[in-house]
């Protein structure tokens, strides 16, 4: 008996998001909704969103009703009750959807109405997949490898456990608060206190004990099936560090380099098989911990959900991952899904081919937090530290990897020949055994001190294929530095990924001259498409990156077209928050019929989804980067994030026309707990002020003040930039919550600041005005009647809001070990919705 769904059957779909960013949520699941809701839309459906985040681009989608409250079972349901929802897609929200969904289910009574149904997964199944110790045993069943693990309640109980287990161990929490973390113990010392921790982190207060496997390789798999049970292979990474280091915290390429064959094919079959077990209509991420010297593969994690792995295979192969596992939730069979007209007709049911090598690599937040005064453990583990990622294209390993460290830097200072030069002997041991966030530099560095491959494969556990990878880099360098000027080196030297900056120190110049050698001896970057049949079938590629060859596959859109530079890499403080700015921008030029071309190199960011601009380049976002895509494209403006100073400075200085997004180079420090900072918010159009509303944040929450605006300045004598957001900030010895303030003289002990990107998504979700699309409109002068006409009403009667924003429960202490209190203004990883009644 079939089990499809088809249209003619349900009509309502509700997407459930994925709430506040935190470590391991960087917005891809926001972003993987945001995808298919237009899709959806034109299909007929009726597509709903509920979110509690105020960066959910997802939530201003203009294909779908959206409600921003509180991501609880009681406001789920009323949603449902209220709009008769037929069908329920938790896939797209991650883990955290999963298990708000599957506790939907299990509260649900007969008063509540018919359940809605589950798309991509049966409810039975859901249950299963949710408990670990359930799911654990499922896998057993079927004869499917995986490390067996013991529960445990108390120490009495872990005591008794150590009798038949021998160190190291793995524990992590059973049915986890929030997103499972797992601690490795490798001292008996160390076993009570680790139990402790991750008994508190468990909602059934228990943990999971098993035998830890440190040092093994660690592999993922994307793959999709069908309801007929058709399955495919999206792509596959491998970690460069091995079992023991968390896979966000690790460098991790695309295709898989190192393993063979034989060990491939394995864990493609054991991934369809658990695919069927679990009778999954759409995506599932394994993870797997193998050892090519003992034959030995476990399973070590299996995720039925659309996570970051989806959405970064979805974009090194360019396959149309969202939108087939959507289409599959929805009952359709791979073959017969009709993909937007850009796609070839077969393009759903054929697995992708990687012609070119993709680099992930992590960003950590230990500098900028060390620079405020916060120490933190920076020694690499099970737990993960890292904020964000980015990722570099390239046709070989090293030209990735160049491309991607540079990403996460934005120059080249991070990655400098000399970064770790004054590092001691035995520091580089110590990190060479115990690994930080540096890895990279620091084999570099051993290698130069004279490390041999043995030596560091032995310490490290990772394949010798990287040292000698590193090896070639470091040769490359070598003759870099000793040929001057020389266009055959420079030649080399660019396919291998080293940027102008780079160059420029080597040869103790500046990138301007390294452009300008680069050109005189036509030594000039050519583009490549990324498309799922690496050019075997024609597709209508709109995503590119950069490489150094004879054939250039990227077409220039003309001069009509506008150039978006992007955030990168989330980080503690504007991290998802630029992302959303971005991608709304990159949306609103589209409604005005610009052609769009984007810069990024986020895969977890809204911005490079296929359908939000007419164009995509992957890459670095330094200033030679940026200059070779304008180079190519010749837009007529570029519009630029107000903290890139140095990018804005120099487009200027070349003739450019550069629209700048009004965004501080660092966020401020938050007040402190006995005070309020209150601010006055206001749009400058470019000629005039109008004045919003009063905000009061507090620690860890800012709240809009229903009042009138009584202002005796005179807004119009500021001077301000560009058009876009501003608030007037003062503070008050105030710790409490108040209903209205008294508006100061704001010529004194006040400051000017551009309203931060969170804020200003805070103020359009709560004020339901979209102020980023307002901004891009004043910017290009194409302000509407309608638009002043809001304005004005608006700042004679400024709107009753009752959300607040807060923090997110984030556990910075679990992941970071900070030596004091971290600022969460300064240094916030997600915020949510509060709503008054609450």
């Amino acid at each position: 008996m079939s089990n499809s769904t088809t249209k003619s059957k349900l009509n309502k779909v509700l997407f459930l998001g994925a709430g506040p960013n935190d470590f391991g949520i960087q917005g891809e699941n926001d972003a993987a909704i945001y995808q298919v809701l237009p899709e959806l839309h034109g299909h007929g459906y009726q597509v709903f969103v509920v979110d509690d985040n105020p960066y959910s681009v997802a939530l201003e989608s203009v294909a779908a009703t959206t409600f921003w409250e509180p991501l609880t079972v009681t406001n789920i349901k009323k949603i449902i009750k209220d709009h008769q929802i037929d069908a329920v897609a938790p896939l797209f929200g991650g883990h955290r959807a999963l298990r708000l969904w599957n506790q939907i289910l299990n509260e649900w009574h007969a008063d509540d109405g018919q359940i809605p149904r589950t798309l991509g997964l049966n409810p039975a199944v859901l249950r299963e997949s949710a408990d670990i110790t359930q799911l654990n045993q499922l896998l057993i069943d079927a004869g499917l490898p995986v490390i067996q693990s013991q529960v445990a309640k108390s120490q009495t109980e872990v005591n008794e456990l150590m009798r038949s287990l021998s160190l190291p161990l793995v524990v992590r929490a059973n049915n986890p608060v929030q997103s499972n973390t797992r601690q490795i113990v490798e001292r008996l010392d160390d076993l009570e206190q680790v139990v402790d921790e991750v008994k508190s982190q468990s909602l059934l207060d228990e943990v999971l004990i098993s035998k830890a496997i440190n040092g093994m390789k660690e592999v993922s798999l994307e793959v999709l099936r069908d309801y007929r049970g058709n399955c495919l292979q999206v792509g596959a990474s491998e970690d460069m560090d091995p079992i023991g280091i968390h896979t966000a915290d690790s460098l991790s390429v695309s295709p898989v380099l190192t393993i063979q064959d034989r060990f491939m094919e394995q864990m493609r079959s054991y991934a369809f098989q658990v695919a069927d077990l679990l009778q999954l209509q759409g995506a599932l991420h394994l993870q797997f911990a193998v050892s090519e010297i003992t034959g030995k593969i476990y399973i070590i994690k299996i995720a039925p959900y659309i996570d970051q792995m989806a959405t970064r295979m979805a974009l090194v192969t360019g396959y149309p991952m969202l939108l087939v596992a959507m289409y599959l939730s929805l009952g359709q069979a791979l073959e017969d899904i009709e993909l937007p007209h850009n796609f070839h007709p077969k393009t759903a049911m054929m697995e992708p081919m990687m012609d070119h090598i993709a680099v992930k690599l992590p960003v950590f937040p230990f500098g900028d937090l060390q620079a405020s005064g916060v120490e933190v453990d920076r020694n690499l583990s099970s737990i993960q530290k890292s904020v964000g990622s980015t990722i570099g294209f390239g046709r070989t390993f090293i030209e990735a990897l160049e491309k991607a460290i540079r990403s996460a830097h934005f120059n080249n200072r991070g990655f400098s020949p000399t970064y770790m030069e004054h590092i001691s002997d035995d520091e580089l041991i110590q990190q060479l055994i115990h690994p930080q966030d540096n890895r990279v530099l620091l084999f570099i560095e051993a290698i130069r001190r004279g490390y041999e491959v043995d030596e560091l494969t032995e310490l490290s556990h990772i394949d010798a294929f990287y040292f000698y990878q590193l090896k070639h880099l470091i040769a490359l360098e070598q003759m870099v530095e000793a040929k001057i000027d020389d266009p055959n080196i420079l030649q080399q030297a660019k396919q291998a990924g080293l940027s102008d900056g780079l160059i420029a120190r080597f040869w103790h110049s500046d990138f301007q001259s390294i452009r300008r050698l680069a050109r005189q001896n036509d030594i000039q970057p050519t583009y490549k498409a990324l498309e799922p049949s690496a050019g075997e079938f024609p597709e209508n590629a709109h995503q590119y990156y950069a490489t150094f060859e004879t054939e250039d596959e990227s077409t220039p859109l003309g001069k009509d077209s506008i150039l978006v530079v992007g955030s990168g890499a989330f980080r503690l403080g504007e991290s998802a928050s630029g992302g959303y700015a971005t991608t709304i921008v990159l949306s609103e030029l589209r409604r005005l019929q610009y052609h769009t071309v984007a810069m990024n190199n986020n895969s977890s960011d809204a911005t490079l989804l296929p359908h939000i601009s007419d164009k995509q380049y992957l890459e670095p976002l330094e200033i030679s980067d940026v200059m070779a895509v304008v180079d190519k494209e010749q837009p007529q403006a570029i519009m630029v994030p107000g903290n890139r100073k140095k990018l804005i400075k120099v487009l200027e200085e070349l003739g450019q026309r550069v629209l700048i997004l009004p965004r501080e180079k660092h966020l401020g420090s938050g007040p402190e707990n006995h005070e309020s900072e209150f601010s006055l918010n206001f749009f400058y159009d470019g000629v005039e002020v109008y004045p919003l509303i009063v905000g009061q944040h507090r620690a860890g929450e800012m709240r809009l003040l229903n009042q009138a605006l009584d202002i005796k300045e005179d807004l119009n004598n500021l001077s301000l930039p560009s058009p876009g957001l501003y608030q007037i900030i003062w503070r008050a010895d105030v710790n409490e919550w108040v209903h209205q303030i008294e508006i100061p003289d704001l010529s004194h002990d006040t400051w000017l600041r551009p309203v931060s990107y969170g804020q200003v998504a805070y103020l359009s979700k709560a004020m339901g005005i979209h102020f980023l699309r307002l901004i891009v409109r004043a910017m290009l002068d194409e302000l509407t009647p309608r638009d002043w006409e809001m304005l004005q009403m608006i700042s004679k009667n400024p709107p009753h809001v009752h959300q607040w924003m807060a923090k997110a429960l984030t556990n910075y202490q679990l992941h970071l070990q900070p030596s004091g209190p971290i600022d969460t203004t300064r240094f916030e990883m997600g915020v949510r919705v509060v709503n008054d009644e609450q």
